[in-house]
């Protein structure tokens, strides 16, 4: 879990948006640096009105996971995490019992009991068994703890809102994760054998955490019932105006200059037929960052060479791309329609003793 700032006050997202306040809370996210893709803010909106889980799938790198990072950071939410991988368990995903607190309780009730009458005695300890099932004694997963977080948010007097539960990388969760989390998504609700209480998380919709669950679509292919509990989103790589518009909020300090250098090499590399694994906008804006941070605003065959570790990941794919560094190169410096016009009229010191000036300015309705 990573707990919200109490010094700060909390949003609810859920209640801008069945207030009609879509776009307070686009703009919210979007002063974050994170740029979302007006369908898939949609998406999430139709997930919060209808209470349901947001099921995003796509590729590595396109934003998934930092959407709701995003939404965290904005609304000032807790965070609760369940990542995939090999070997997860449900007990830490929903709950486990402290089996060495409940026998130490019952140890200390055998030695109050030791000294009193035989009905005393008896009438001590059937209750001290029915206590150790308390909750004080339950371990609350991720999942679970997000949904007690909810239900105290929802029962408090001050407007707390309700976490974010990121069920990250769920292709790799396996039918027997998938299936212990179906109850909770669809009623709210953790069902707990001999807990007192018998359950824990909350039943009204509008209070429940805001669940975003992500995938691959690497390793397991998702249960039918698992999805039918979610809204559901493809993010795919962005288009080159999108993009730009991205990696100028994520590097609100690189030059232009330094932007188009990068997005336009990488446009390079993804049109380069043959690459197992392209490179996404990840990639983009750490190459922006380390052309900011170098001062790099041209590139050679030697500085070139010296940024493939940020966006080419294997070392056949690096023997292949030497190969095509004339390609590259003259891809990066070329003038493009798209991206230069974008930049020029976001920049009136962008072409500034450029030759591609003139063709901008024949062409300026192009790039409205």
């Amino acid at each position: 879990m990573i707990p919200h700032d109490e010094k700060r006050a909390q949003i609810n997202p859920r209640k801008l948006v069945l207030e009609s306040r879509e776009n307070e809370l686009y703009g919210l996210i979007c002063q974050t640096g994170y740029i979302p893709e007006e369908r898939n803010f949609s998406d999430f909106c139709q997930s919060l009105k209808s209470g349901r889980g947001w099921l995003i799938s796509g590729t590595r790198g396109s934003g998934k996971t930092a959407f709701p990072e995003a939404l965290a950071s904005c609304c000032n939410l807790t965070i609760c995490i369940v990542s995939g991988r090999d070997g997860l368990k449900q007990e830490e995903i929903l709950y486990d019992w402290d089996k060495e607190e409940q026998s130490a309780w019952m140890n200390e009730n055998l030695r109050l009991s030791a000294n009193l009458p035989h009905a005393k005695r008896d009438e001590l300890m059937a209750k001290a068994r029915q206590e150790r099932w308390k909750r004080e004694f339950l371990i609350l997963g991720e999942m679970g703890l997000a949904y007690d977080l909810a239900k105290q948010a929802a029962e408090s007097n001050e407007n707390n809102a309700p976490p974010i539960l990121i069920l990250d990388e769920s292709d790799k969760f396996g039918a027997s994760i998938e299936d212990a989390m179906l109850m909770p998504l669809e009623r709210g609700l953790i069902y707990i054998p001999r807990l007192v209480d018998g359950f824990i998380g909350v039943s009204d919709w509008k209070s429940r955490p805001i669940v975003v669950t992500t995938s691959n679509d690497l390793r397991h292919k998702l249960s039918a019932p698992f999805i039918s509990r979610h809204i559901f989103s493809s993010f795919s790589t962005p288009s080159l105006i999108k993009e730009l518009e991205i990696l100028r909020a994520r590097c609100p300090k690189a030059t232009s200059k330094q932007l188009a250098l990068a997005i336009k090499l990488l446009d390079g590399v993804r049109g380069v037929a043959g690459l197992e694994d392209y490179p996404s906008l990840r990639e983009s804006i750490d190459v922006v960052g380390a052309f900011e941070r170098d001062s790099i605003e041209d590139l050679d065959e030697n500085s070139l060479l010296r940024y493939f570790c940020y966006f080419v990941k294997t070392s056949e794919a690096q023997e292949f791309l030497k190969i095509q560094l004339d390609y590259l190169l003259l891809t990066a410096t070329s003038f493009h329609p798209q991206i230069d016009g974008w930049l020029g009229e976001r920049d009136e010191s962008y072409f500034d003793g450029h030759i591609y000036k003139s063709l901008i300015t024949e062409n300026s309705a192009h790039y409205a």
